[in-house]
């Protein structure tokens, strides 16, 4: 997401590299590097990152290959009870909270959150006990003519297609299953509501329409 000045918010971190804590079950290095490039975002364009949650998966490029941050200008924003409940035995913590809190940069909120005008953090937790996903406020066209639709990116409360159709679904990982449903279903009724376009981590298509449109 673009901001003034040519800065950007990025929403999670990916896999990360070879020596990343996903290494042991996630195909590395991931791709992150090479998407921002192509579309010519340097990491120090970055201005933050939000962290949806603290697994693998979503934090490896919080440093890169040599252990130095990758985004080297970029502050993280987390949920303040994401970090309690994360076990310091979890590669997560060495790699990517313990980094970040000395060198001032992990900046933990609580609850519903705006770090940018249009961008708006929501806590949907139940995947872990703080996770959250982000709205992005659609904008208006060039000329100021238009608004574009909202985005709602959905971090892991959705992880598989089945979900969007019965939400009450569960996911073998989830930690606490009735708050992962209750936020997919606050989430799913939110993108309705808003008209907005799901924008998700584990299903097929990055971007899809909430039940119920474009049908």
């Amino acid at each position: 997401m673009s901001r003034p000045g040519g800065r950007w918010v990025l929403i999670d971190a990916g896999i990360g590299p070879a020596r990343g804590p996903a290494a042991g079950w996630a195909p590395v290095p991931g791709r992150l590097p090479a998407a921002l490039a192509e579309a010519g975002i340097a990491p120090a364009d970055v201005e933050s990152v939000v962290l949806t949650h603290l697994h693998e998966d979503h934090t490896g490029w919080t440093q890169d290959e040599a252990g130095q941050p990758f985004f080297p200008d970029a502050r993280y924003l987390v949920q303040s009870a994401e970090v309690a409940a994360l076990d310091r035995a979890d590669p997560v913590w060495d790699w990517t909270v313990g980094p970040l809190r000395a060198a001032g940069r992990l900046h933990e909120v609580t609850g519903a959150y705006r770090p940018a005008p249009g961008i708006t953090l929501l806590p949907t937790p139940g995947h872990t006990p703080g996770h959250q996903s982000v709205l992005v406020e659609g904008t208006a066209g060039p000329g100021g003519g238009g608004r574009g639709r909202d985005v709602l990116v959905t971090g892991d409360v959705l992880v598989h297609a089945v979900q969007l159709a019965d939400p009450a679904v569960p996911y073998s990982h989830e930690r606490d299953r009735a708050a992962a449903r209750a936020s997919r279903e606050e989430l799913l009724s939110l993108a309705v509501r808003r008209g907005a376009l799901l924008a998700t981590a584990h299903l097929t298509r990055a971007f899809v329409e909430p039940p119920g449109r474009g049908r």
